[in-house]
């Protein structure tokens, strides 16, 4: 059986990063085939690179292009990257901040090819990860000060690995190098600050820490994803810039994609689609019962064009089945 990365070679030319890059074609593929395509030929990459041979970007490319397509036709993949797998898997968590960094540089005004170039980016933005120790990175939560400074050198791994590439990826390896930069100095490796550091790392440090807060970790419960945007604007306030927090809210919403929620109707339902310029006011889908499965007859009620209903409480984790 052919892989799916075959698939896509057959369906015409890869265009490759930089440049202009071939439209993927809305209609092609399903957004959750996206999903998977990244998470496969991350698998095949991440074998190479442990191997330490020589690598190519090309299909990666192209999908970064497929998700770029899907997430401007559609929230599929967020509510995707949200629902997840119930524990953190490196290379899920990859695909997860390249879809969730895309959705913040649409809601910055970042046209297509730019979209681009940020969504290959979150895709590879740990391929420094796949030359750590294996047991790091099952067991990230119970680490020494050395095993630490092992996976701090990820950044710069994931640079030299892509600066083999030559030239026309120089970019890419710079923002892999500063993704664990923070906007006031206080990341690594180089403690850089504010512009110093690429828009597009700053873009994939935040949805980075959005994802890994809402998966669960042996030693600490999951957050709701409404409480890592909170953790996001109350306690790393000042590791990420003003206008990247403003479009996490405005995009990902206190109350992002598939969170269920109870109204003061008494009413519970799941949040379908997101109201930029009323955040606490999404479109969500309410069924008159509390069990988790959505009726058939359930209906959607856009919380921005009434006052007289609004949401009192998440009632459960993402679930979006």
């Amino acid at each position: 059986m052919a892989r799916l990365s075959e698939i896509i070679r057959e369906q015409g030319k890869i265009s490759p990063m930089p440049g202009p890059v071939e439209t993927a074609g809305s209609g092609s593929f399903q957004s959750s085939d996206w999903y998977c395509l990244a998470e496969e030929e991350l698998s095949g990459l991440a074998g190479s690179v442990r191997r330490h041979e020589p690598i190519r970007l090309e299909v990666l490319a192209r999908i970064a292009t497929g998700i770029v397509e899907s997430l401007q036709y559609n929230d599929r993949l967020i509510t995707r990257a949200l629902a997840g797998a119930a524990d953190f898997q490196l290379i899920t968590h990859q695909v997860n901040v390249a879809i969730l960094a895309t959705k913040l540089g649409i809601g910055l005004g970042y046209q297509s090819e730019e979209l681009g170039h940020l969504a290959l980016a979150g895709l590879v933005h740990d391929v420094g990860m796949f030359l750590v120790p294996e047991s790091l990175v099952i067991n990230p939560d119970r680490l020494s000060q050395e095993d630490n400074e092992c996976i701090e050198q990820h950044p710069e791994l994931g640079f030299q690995v892509l600066s083999q590439l030559g030239s026309s990826y120089a970019w890419l390896a710079q923002v892999v190098r500063q993704e664990h930069e923070r906007w006031q100095a206080q990341g690594y490796p180089n403690k850089l600050k504010e512009t110093e550091v690429h828009e597009y790392a700053q873009i994939i440090g935040i949805v980075d820490v959005f994802d890994a807060l809402v998966r669960p970790r042996p030693s600490c419960q999951r957050m709701l994803p409404h409480e890592a945007v909170r953790e996001l604007l109350v306690v790393q306030k000042n590791a990420f810039s003003h206008k990247l927090i403003k479009a996490l809210v405005e995009q990902l919403s206190v109350f992002p994609i598939g969170t269920r929620v109870r109204l003061n109707t008494g009413e519970v339902g799941i949040v379908t689609q997101l109201n930029p310029r009323h955040p606490l006011r999404p479109i969500v889908r309410v069924s008159q019962t509390t069990d988790q499965t959505m009726p058939a007859a359930s209906k959607p009620i856009d919380l921005s064009q009434t006052t007289q209903t609004h949401i009192v409480e998440v009632v459960k984790p993402v679930d979006v089945a």
